[in-house]
């Protein structure tokens, strides 16, 4: 009965192996959520067997079948990891992204104070804070387990515990304490309102929530990463099934590094953009949070742009300064990443005036039929300061008069010159020579080496057929040189 069951299991799982296996060996582009979870599971309650049965049913099969279709199954179960890590990774980026806008909310009414139930609102925004960090920190630790899961498949493990090491460890709890600083709703509201009766409308929030809130809510900030690893498990280099062949074989991981790399390569100036813009608001935001006026007030938005400006280009007026440690860490940061992206800027600017190819071709025509046109008019000036100088010479004029030496000045004046030109036509020649005509160079000269070879390979064989009829022709006349000789003989006789 047990056996019956487990052959009937297993031919719907083969079958729900073999009808996905078009698709199995490549990373989905795009699947049904709802239909990741329930194959996993059937996938998964076929991996989990009787030991009993699996031997019985090892026993009646070949070793070729049972090896396809644990292939089989580990394929369908990469599949539909690789499914269940893009699902987590937008939830993720969601949770933290609608973290840090709440927390920005939270604290914008804690700084303009206008309502006088503010603190109400700011308990229950950083209730929903808290709520969706918990969330988040959850899907943090699943998200590692289900990364474990995929590497223990890739690698032919058992078990993933066998793919734990210390240092994933160490980034697991690193990335979950990262994502668990919040804001934490202190106080109770409503008790702390019956509590206290000689409570005063105009200052709802005491400083030490203010300065604790703000406290907490910069380092969320780093929550920006998981927008990374969203655009990373969204990009078609990792979905792209040839890509991932590709770098499987070339033994390249297409990772979050890669994948920056080549967008920096394909669109540098749009990836500094993206950048800046992100630096800008966050950074801005950071000063005008740990800045503060004269009159105890935050400094407004506006203040904090131009504060984050003068800062990032290096500036510096002094008409805005940080007046908090924690503003001046946000401007030392803002100026030390604004020293890179300048240099990035330069080395963008620079790639983006580069000449291509075909313009670099028609600079350079341009040029040397311009330095072509120099060098026939100095020569021209040559042959006529000569011509002039013999004229002179024949009119008997003196070498130390005027026109004698102005005549031989323009001479080697114009000499001079077209040693120059010439000079220059051979530096611009060189230049106009790269990477791509050195490779078109070695592919003509490996053309005309494959010519001479082959043509040499034929002539060798022409010479051994020419020796052949050479020897022929010599048996041919030693043979007449005998029958010769023996008629002469007959003769004699």
């Amino acid at each position: 009965m047990r056996l019956s069951l487990f052959t009937s299991l297993s031919s719907q799982a083969n079958g729900a192996i073999s009808s996905a296996m078009t698709s199995i060996v490549s990373i989905p582009n795009s699947s049904s959520t709802t239909s990741v979870i329930p194959l996993l599971k059937i996938v998964d309650e076929t991996a989990n067997r009787n030991d009993h049965d699996l031997q019985i049913y090892k026993k009646r099969t070949s070793p070729r079948t049972v090896l396809m279709a644990d292939i089989s199954r580990r394929l369908l179960r990469r599949k539909l990891l690789h499914n269940r890590l893009y699902l987590i990774s937008d939830i993720m980026c969601f949770l933290g992204l609608l973290g840090i806008i709440l927390m920005i909310i939270n604290n914008e009414i804690i700084f303009l104070n206008i309502y006088d139930k503010s603190k109400y609102i700011c308990w229950f925004i950083k209730l929903i804070i808290t709520i969706t960090t918990i969330i988040l920190v959850v899907l943090v630790f699943y998200f590692r387990r289900l990364e474990l899961d995929l590497y223990a498949i890739n690698n032919s493990f058992n078990h993933w515990r066998i793919g734990l090491t210390t240092t994933k460890i160490c980034l697991t709890i690193f990335e979950a304490f990262i994502c668990i600083i919040h804001p934490i709703p202190l106080d109770f509201p409503f008790i702390s309102h019956f509590k206290s009766d000689n409570s005063t409308k105009s200052n709802s929030i005491a400083p030490t929530h203010i300065t604790m809130d703000v406290t907490l809510g910069l380092p969320m900030f780093a929550r920006l990463y998981l927008i990374c690893r969203s655009l990373m498990f969204n990009s078609h280099l990792v979905r792209d099934a040839i890509s991932q062949s590709i770098g499987s074989l070339n033994q390249v991981s297409i990772n979050f590094k890669f994948l920056l790399k080549t967008y920096i390569q394909q669109w540098p100036a749009r990836c500094l953009f993206i950048f800046c813009i992100l630096l800008f608001l966050t950074s801005s935001w950071s000063l005008r949070a740990c800045n503060y006026k004269a009159t105890i007030d935050h400094i407004s938005m506006l203040d904090a742009m131009w504060l984050f400006i003068v800062t990032f280009t290096t500036v510096g007026y002094g008409d805005l300064t940080p007046t908090t440690y924690c503003g001046r860490s946000v401007a030392g940061i803002t100026a030390m990443i604004g020293l890179l992206s300048t240099a990035f800027l330069v080395s963008v600017l620079s790639e983006k005036l580069k000449l291509s190819r075909s313009e670099k071709y028609v600079h350079i025509f341009v040029l040397n039929m311009k330095m072509l046109k120099e060098r026939k008019n100095h020569a021209a000036n040559i042959i006529k300061y000569i011509f002039k100088l013999w004229f002179l010479k024949k009119k008997q004029q003196q070498p130390t008069s005027n026109e004698y030496i102005k005549a031989q000045r323009e001479l080697v004046r114009s000499m001079h010159f077209n040693q120059q030109l010439k000079l220059e036509q051979k530096k611009l020649v060189d230049s106009c020579i790269g990477i791509p005509e050195l490779v078109v160079i070695q592919r003509q000269t490996n053309d005309k080496t494959r010519e001479n070879t082959q043509t040499l390979a034929i002539m060798k064989l022409k010479m051994n057929k020419i020796e052949e009829q050479l020897g022929e022709m010599n048996h041919a006349i030693t043979n007449i040189q005998n029958t010769l000789h023996l008629l002469l003989n007959r003769i004699s006789q």
